[in-house]
């Protein structure tokens, strides 16, 4: 507060290391590009900058701040409320493009970048970079992971692998995933968050930014196409882990269902 951040907000901590440097030349390297780095994250005018659905605040009111610190860059964006699953999803395209970006002017330094989960308030600032910095890639492969990839989503993917689980997940919401691709994807963010949320109708429409009682009548459509009982743990647990694998596939995936892709 006395440097007048906004430490009150939501905060998504993105870390930036320069591996292919030895620990005298990264402080000089990391600064040389920290202004060009806030210049693009805070202009940047692709698609990953405006999200497009209602389930993140507008990117125009996010704020962006950097700082170095041990011998990393840690680039700060702050949102007035949750920036969502679609705020979070957003701030990892950007990262992605801003690094390549980065990283054309400058391959020497082996850029990598870690992106933490939207936290809330000071204590928030401290626990995404902490995530950002275990989420930072140590081996060959992408130069930008999200802490989630290197969780949860990559341990249902794995799962999701395998013949049997998609074969077990097709069945389950085959009555959903028959209308197609566009009426059935909203009903399965519905339920996922439904379910992510204990059931409850009015924490599922605040954290999806929808009236309660559209939460209410996706709920009961889902019901009465599948014939599921959602008081039973053992069908709540297997449809979350459906809805989980199944949206959180990438595009392009062979292990995806095809009425799941976009």
């Amino acid at each position: 507060r006395a440097l007048a951040l906004p430490v009150d907000g939501w905060h998504i901590a993105l870390r930036v290391e320069a591996g292919g440097l030895d620990a005298t030349n990264r402080p000089k390297a990391l600064d040389a590009v920290m202004s060009q780095a806030l210049t693009l994250l805070r202009t940047w005018d692709g698609p990953a900058a405006h999200p497009t659905t209602p389930a993140s605040p507008p990117t125009d009111t996010v704020q962006w701040n950097a700082a170095l610190v041990d011998d990393a860059l840690v680039l700060l964006s702050t949102w007035p409320a949750d920036p969502g699953t679609n705020g979070r999803r957003a701030t990892l395209a950007r990262a992605r493009r801003v690094v390549d970006r980065l990283a054309g002017l400058r391959p020497e330094a082996g850029l990598r970048c870690g992106v933490g989960s939207p936290h809330r308030g000071p204590l928030g600032i401290r626990t995404s970079a902490r995530e950002a910095r275990a989420a930072v890639p140590r081996d060959e492969g992408p130069t930008v992971a999200a802490h989630d990839a290197v969780g949860l989503d990559r341990m249902l993917l794995e799962w999701y692998a395998s013949d049997t689980a998609r074969e077990a997940v097709a069945e389950l919401l085959a009555p959903v995933l028959a209308l197609g691709p566009q009426r059935a994807e909203p009903l399965l963010r519905t339920l996922q968050g439904y379910l992510d949320h204990n059931n409850s109708p009015a924490r599922a429409a605040q954290a999806l930014h929808l009236h309660r009682n559209a939460v209410g009548a996706r709920i009961r459509k889902i019901v009465q196409l599948t014939g599921a009982d959602l008081n039973e743990p053992d069908v709540r647990l297997a449809l979350q882990l459906a809805c989980r694998a199944g949206l959180s596939t990438p595009p392009g995936e062979p292990s995806a269902p095809p009425d799941l892709r976009p």
